[in-house]
């Protein structure tokens, strides 16, 4: 099974973007299988209370669980059934695992990080990162985190001032280097079917 990795910041609009690309799969009678990057999120520390969740760091590097994400999309390329977590954003737990069955001939894998990371990023086929200005994000995660997840606005400003922006700037922006393709947010709003029909040009390149 083949990979295509989106990457981008948070609220960049990737994930509609690799969306978009498995529902095109679809529409002209393909299949492909998602693989989520928050999945591999680690438990909050032993100790703190579901209330102190928003003061731990999500946007670094160490959040996510590296060796499980990458021992997943090793079986899933091969063909093979993985285990994959359940991460519950309510309080910041996982939630068990549920099986992943690889379907189709194209494994889309979505995260911020999957390309800074060295031995995730070397699984990629194809990959695309989407840039999105900062105050396009904060706008988008705002709007997400209030109707979403039901945070307050002070706390989800206090989060993106302290912790997301500055990993941004420090570890997802950089990692735009590895891509083979980087789209713009804007356009990708604008254009939709251009956007997916680059990416998918990108893939049949790749492959």
């Amino acid at each position: 099974m083949k990979t295509l990795f989106i990457a981008g910041g948070s609220a960049s609009g990737k994930s509609t973007l690799a969306r978009l690309v498995r529902d095109r799969i679809e529409r002209d009678g393909g299949t492909a299988t998602l693989l989520i990057q928050d999945s591999f999120y680690r438990d909050r520390p032993e100790g703190s209370g579901a209330g102190d969740r928003h003061h731990f760091d999500f946007d670094q590097p160490g959040s996510i669980h590296w060796s499980e994400m990458y021992a997943a999309l090793t079986e899933l390329k091969a063909g093979r059934v993985a285990d994959v977590p359940v991460y519950d954003f309510a309080v910041s737990r996982r939630a068990g695992k549920h099986k992943l069955e690889p379907i189709g001939e194209l494994l889309i894998v979505d995260g911020i990080l999957v390309m800074h990371e060295p031995s995730v990023r070397a699984l990629a086929d194809a990959s695309v990162f989407v840039r999105a200005d900062q105050d396009l994000r904060q706008k988008r995660r705002e709007r997400r985190d209030v109707a979403e997840r039901g945070r307050d606005i002070d706390d989800i400003r206090r989060q993106l001032r302290d912790q997301v922006f500055p990993a941004h700037d420090r570890y997802v922006e950089p990692s735009a280097a590895h891509a083979d393709l980087v789209l713009d947010a804007v356009d990708i709003m604008d254009d939709p079917t251009a956007a997916v029909s680059a990416v998918l040009g990108l893939v049949s390149d790749k492959y």
